[in-house]
């Protein structure tokens, strides 16, 4: 083989790579953190400022996994289980949007809140838990491995 085809050859591998790699980032999804961004950036004080209300209280609520019986919840201190008015958890899964799940924050009678993860998928996860007690708002997340 000749030196003119050996060009020619190495132009045509060159362009099938750039193709292909074009090609392939332009069909690749890329998912925001949140679909609302600059909105919740604008009003990030009012976050911290549920941060700072659930770092400062005495009992806090303890995240458990069981991975036997595929669950995950919060179990509430008896102080807060009273006030508490309304909630929600957040399951976040940040590689895909399909995956995040929200829920209502229902205490059962032992001051639990229980969610079968069975059929959540494998990997990374971030509990996002926002709670209001009529008074004050309270945030907490917790990052967990499935």
């Amino acid at each position: 083989m000749n030196w003119g085809k050996k060009i020619i050859l190495s132009f045509v591998v060159f362009f099938i790579v750039l193709f292909t790699l074009v090609y392939v980032s332009v069909n690749t999804d890329f998912y925001l953190v949140e679909e609302d961004y600059y909105e919740q950036e604008l009003a990030y004080e009012d976050q911290i400022q549920r941060i700072k209300n659930h770092d400062a209280l005495a009992e806090k609520p303890v995240f458990e996994i069981d991975r036997r019986a595929f669950t995950a919840g919060l179990k509430f201190p008896t102080e807060l289980t009273e006030d508490m008015l309304n909630g929600t958890v957040v399951f976040y899964r940040s590689n895909s949007a399909k995956l995040d799940r929200e829920f209502e924050l229902e205490l059962n009678e032992a001051g639990e809140f229980v969610v079968d993860i069975s059929r959540f998928a494998v990997g990374a996860w971030k509990m996002k838990i926002n709670w209001t007690d009529g008074e004050k708002e309270y945030y907490k997340e917790v990052a967990f491995v499935i």
